[in-house]
């Protein structure tokens, strides 16, 4: 359905990340969506001393980043540990968040000279996260950006009638935006014969 994510969790699957990225961006407005972690799948055969197993981190990224979000510059994630990162760069942030709770991702365009990542846990406010300068986006999208490790997530980019939980006041979910004011991101290929594997 193109709103849920389910990662591969199989022998040595389980210890590596699944990142995707959402088709369209948005360069300004105040605009949210809402991810829920409907299940932290079973890895039984992982040994006892992996330190966290089920992880989560959701937040906004340029097309141009990997999908390890929130490891490298414009790229911005808040994670299920309690923590926020850009860059590599690790801080205390938030609540932690597991199975069953829903974290809303507001980019607010219109701080004057910024853009301000914040996040909601169920509801409630976890404060500002990111500001960036929007010189330094130099007019490039946001787009929504996720990264699991052995969680299943699903999105409402506002194709629900009712979101999840309360939305800060003022944003918009992006489906809502008209065409004309989202940027379309990286466009896939068109069918498997365009398709290669990359193995390292």
């Amino acid at each position: 359905d193109r709103s849920s994510g389910y990662p591969l969790t199989i022998e040595g699957f389980a210890y590596l990340w699944s990142g995707a990225r959402a088709s369209y961006g948005v360069r300004r407005g105040r605009v949210c969506f809402e991810m829920k972690i409907n299940e932290e799948i079973s890895v039984k055969h992982l040994p006892s001393t992996e330190p966290d197993p089920h992880v989560v981190r959701i937040g906004w990224s340029l097309d141009s980043c990997s999908t390890q979000l929130g490891e490298e510059p414009f790229s911005y994630g808040y994670g299920g540990t309690g923590k926020k990162s850009t860059n590599s760069r690790f801080e205390n942030y938030g609540d932690k968040f597991a199975e069953n709770d829903v974290i809303g991702c507001f980019s607010d365009f219109e701080c004057g000279n910024d853009v301000e990542l914040s996040f909601t846990k169920n509801g409630k406010w976890m404060g500002i996260a990111f500001r960036i300068q929007k010189e330094a986006l130099g007019g490039q999208a946001l787009y929504p950006h996720v990264l699991v490790k052995n969680c299943a997530v699903e999105f409402n980019f506002g194709q629900r009638a009712e979101p999840y939980c309360s939305v800060l006041p003022g944003f918009t979910f992006i489906q809502h935006l008209p065409l004309s004011e989202r940027t379309r991101g990286t466009v896939g290929p068109k069918s498997k014969a365009e398709c290669e594997i990359l193995m390292r």
